[in-house]
């Protein structure tokens, strides 16, 4: 019945079959199954009480079931119901104020860049910790993000932002990358740089030119192959 969500629903019944026999998350076990059992009101009575449940812990403790729950949550992210709402709040105050308390602890701003959602953490973590692969990953992808974003309407032949901030974008993803040791992760997001570069490269050569050709019809002429965005705009 929920095949078009299977990921995220067989997600939700194995971890939670984990971690209700895991002590001290007996009741976010129990959440996860109530999820997936689709009984939205029961648990979202647990996940608050597990939440509570967590207030009450040590300093120490909480600490270790947010580490615990941002990297399930960061491994386990085509599972998008893991962390409720409640939840995220708990996991995101835990860990800004370890934060503050050990502002030269990389592990905090790593999990407060995948909760929190900001690139900020990730770098500051990175500068404690160069080697974090998950840093260096997740740092590099803000940039390749970046010139998505800025060649998202080249379909249309514009450029958003300038050439040269696109360019120093890839260089940053670049020197990221270099220093990634899984061979795998690197080699998709180099592919993914190369990419971008050579968009961008031949959006430089074709912005020199005079004549009103279309961009995509111009790379097409050239023999590039670009997955240029579909662009619809709406008209009340």
């Amino acid at each position: 019945m929920n095949y078009w969500n299977s990921d995220n629903f067989e997600g939700l019944k194995a971890i939670g079959t984990q971690y209700s026999a895991l002590k001290g998350y007996e009741l976010f076990g129990q959440y996860c199954l109530q999820k997936e059992q689709g009984l939205k009101k029961q648990a979202i009575a647990t996940v608050n009480q597990f939440v509570s449940h967590c207030k009450s812990l040590s300093l120490a403790d909480q600490r270790h079931i947010a580490e615990e729950l941002s990297s399930l949550g960061f491994w386990h992210r085509e599972t998008h119901q893991l962390l409720a709402y409640p939840l995220i709040v708990l996991l995101k105050g835990v860990l800004t104020q370890w934060t503050l308390d050990e502002p030269n602890n990389p592990i905090p701003h790593k999990w407060l860049g995948f909760i929190g959602g900001g690139t900020d953490s990730y770098e500051r973590a990175l500068v404690l910790e160069p080697t974090d692969e998950i840093c260096l990953t997740q740092v590099a992808l803000s940039h390749l993000n970046s010139v998505d974003f800025q060649t998202h309407h080249l379909s249309e032949s514009v450029l958003l932002g300038d050439i040269s901030r696109a360019k120093d974008s890839l260089a940053s993803a670049q020197a990221l990358i270099t220093r990634l040791p899984t061979i795998e992760r690197k080699s998709r997001l180099q592919n993914r740089h190369d990419y971008y570069l050579s968009m961008v490269n031949c959006w430089e050569e074709y912005s020199t030119l005079a004549g009103d050709e279309p961009f995509p019809d111009w790379c097409a002429a050239k023999g590039e192959q670009f997955d240029f965005w579909s662009i619809v705009y709406y008209q009340r």
